[in-house]
């Protein structure tokens, strides 16, 4: 709440006006938010607690309030939901942990507003609300697109007591339901842990044993089967070894030490503001360059600046798409700043042409990192940044994937990407041989495809 407090004071929230009825621009069916404050701030419901947000009788030229979003939360005896079709109990006459109810509702606030939004045929923008272990307050808001409501009645409740219920229809021509690929998601990755290989799969893991997680190969649209013919599978990519007098001595870095006085080498080349990751492994600095401990560095793997060498944490998949050919997607939700997978290949000297598909060229990435700071700072004007990283040298290699390569190189380009490749080195490494590691930039929900801007024309 302290965030939200601050975006709304320096005005960051977008499309505060509540009479926004429908679609809200850049949010998409499936999205997914991990607070109901994250809601407010995009535009898509007016309330951080009420489950019905609605335009005030003020601001209606009819005089009448009217609803323009609902958050079921589920898990109400007088609530009945199969997607397409949700029987929504009204608010209030609950006790604050849900169940039945213990009063009789009225036509009052929300329920007014929707009664109301049933008469005049407003469309209200539905959010299913889920429990989870993989967002940090156990549950996830999924955006699952518009309604009408269809009907609204006062009827005697399961609990005895009078209820407002409301019948509302998703309307056709959307995008699948968030909160059932949600599901279907969930499913799936059980399958797999099982072992069980559903129709489409060519194989349960393209790597053999060479990523931390499993990573299956899916096509359900034709015959390819070039992930698992064409190329050899290497997981890392291999670089020349640093120069003898590059070397420098490295006691490691604890996580509760304090950062300013830590003599830690590797994490003092972060520069100033703190390391480059918080203790749950995200990235938290937009920065061209993260300096990871290395060999040479007396720390233990669980290191927390090692988070890209203990490898996957989320579970991806590469597929077969008609649009997009082949492609990677998560199978988990990914959360913004979490690390993804790391981009291997054979490593080539920069002489070499790479105008061609079979390269992937990091000295055409555009500086993603810098969207990346901007979003973390935007609320602290005072806060300077790390000062000292302004003079990376440029990669001095192109990763050859021809012919050996691993799953990453199988990431679609976008414009607008979910994911971009943060430059990485360990230790001692030299910084003109950077690993290329993928980090989410955003929310990414389960079975949605990873993009990366690989600077290139389409």
């Amino acid at each position: 709440m302290r965030a939200l407090s601050a975006m709304i004071s320096s005005n960051l929230c977008l499309y505060r006006d509540k009479r926004i009825v429908g679609p809200v621009p850049g949010v998409f069916v499936g999205d997914v938010f991990n607070y109901r404050a994250e809601l407010l701030v995009v535009g898509l419901h007016n309330h951080t607690q009420a489950g019905i947000g609605f335009v005030p009788a003020s601001l209606v030229s009819e005089g009448k309030p009217v609803a323009t979003s609902i958050v079921s939360s589920g898990g109400y005896l007088d609530d009945r939901d199969n997607g397409d079709v949700l029987l929504y109990a009204g608010s209030g006459g609950r006790p604050r942990n849900g169940g039945g109810h213990h009063a009789d509702q009225e036509f009052e606030g929300g329920n007014l507003a929707l009664a109301y939004s049933c008469k005049y045929g407003v469309e209200v923008r539905v959010i299913r609300c889920h429990v989870t272990d993989a967002s940090p307050s156990g549950k996830v808001y999924v955006y699952d697109g518009l309604y009408k409501v269809d009907s609204s009645t006062y009827i005697p409740g399961d609990s005895g007591r009078e209820v407002c219920r409301f019948k509302l229809v998703r309307l056709p021509g959307q995008d699948p339901l968030g909160s059932n690929t949600w599901h279907a998601a969930r499913s799936l990755v059980d399958d797999l842990d099982a072992g069980v290989r559903r129709p489409g799969y060519l194989t349960l893991d393209l790597s053999r044993g060479k990523e931390a997680i499993r990573v299956p190969v899916c096509n359900t649209v034709d015959q390819d089967r070039s992930p698992l013919d064409d190329t050899k599978y290497i997981a890392r990519p291999r670089f020349p070894p640093p120069r003898i007098e590059s070397r420098r001595r490295c006691c490691g870095y604890r996580a509760s030490a304090s950062y300013s006085k830590s003599r830690c080498a590797c994490v003092k080349r972060n520069g100033g503001g703190g390391p480059p990751y918080n203790t749950d492994g995200t990235l938290v600095k937009g920065v061209p360059m993260v300096y990871e401990c290395g060999a040479q560095c007396a720390c233990p793997p669980s290191c927390p600046n090692r988070v890209t060498q203990r490898g996957m944490r989320h579970r991806l998949e590469v597929f077969r798409s008609a649009e997009t050919e082949w492609g990677v997607r998560t199978l988990d939700l990914i959360q913004p700043g979490a690390f993804i997978c790391e981009f291997s290949g054979d490593v080539v000297a920069t002489g070499a042409s790479t105008d061609w598909d079979g390269y992937v060229d990091p000295r055409k990435l555009p500086p993603r990192w810098k969207e990346w700071g901007d979003a973390s700072m935007a609320a602290l004007p005072d806060h300077e940044g790390p000062p000292l990283l302004a003079q990376c040298p440029a990669p001095a290699y192109v990763l050859d994937v021809s012919r050996r390569r691993n799953f990453a190189p199988y990431i679609c380009h976008s414009g607008a990407p979910n994911a971009f490749i943060q430059l990485v080195v360990f230790g001692d490494e030299s910084e003109s041989f950077p690993h290329l590691m993928v980090f989410a930039l955003e929310t990414i929900p389960p079975m949605r495809d990873l993009s990366i801007d690989y600077g290139i024309d389409q």
